[in-house]
């Protein structure tokens, strides 16, 4: 691979860990709270709530799979550890649980309630909806910390770097 491919990869995968960071962090602690605070109603916020998650969460995985394609591309000249790949799964599996098996039970529960915040707060549904939801935001938080230390390791990228000489690449 050339110097300047194995360069472009690498600006990919950086990019593409800049930006799972930022989808995850933006939507669930910027974007979210705000709708909260200035929707008319907590039940419209958590419908615009529910569309932000699930774009996020399918940017999240492809972004995923173009990573683990990068690392799997630059696997002789900087390949990452295994703690990255582990980290990755586990990102993955995090956004994908959260998007597959704790959203749509949410969403259960709110067509069954109709409005929350509108119930008792002893009712049933209710404390179902708070215990789902906060397992929502646990995994949240814990595909958050797994980009952060992705991106604060440079996973997949710390290794390889081009000579300035022109004549290849060097490890670093």
């Amino acid at each position: 691979m050339s110097c300047s491919a194995q360069g472009m990869h690498i600006a990919a995968i950086r990019l593409g860990l800049g930006l799972i960071f930022g989808l995850l962090i933006v939507s669930g602690y910027v974007v979210v709270p705000i709708l909260f605070a200035q929707a008319d109603s907590s039940t419209e916020a958590g419908r615009l709530a529910g569309h932000i998650f699930a774009a996020v969460n399918q940017g999240v995985l492809l972004l995923a799979v173009a990573l683990a394609a990068f690392w799997f591309k630059l696997r002789q000249v900087s390949p990452p550890s295994h703690v990255d790949w582990m980290l990755l799964v586990l990102l993955a599996a995090l956004v994908g649980a959260n998007g597959w098996l704790v959203a749509p039970e949410i969403e259960s529960i709110k067509h069954a309630a109709g409005a929350i915040d509108q119930l008792a707060k002893d009712d049933p549904l209710r404390m179902k909806f708070g215990m789902w939801h906060g397992v929502s935001s646990i995994l949240h938080l814990l595909a958050s910390l797994a980009a952060a230390v992705l991106l604060m390791k440079g996973a997949g990228t710390q290794t390889a770097a081009c000579q300035p000489s022109g004549k290849g690449c060097a490890s670093v």
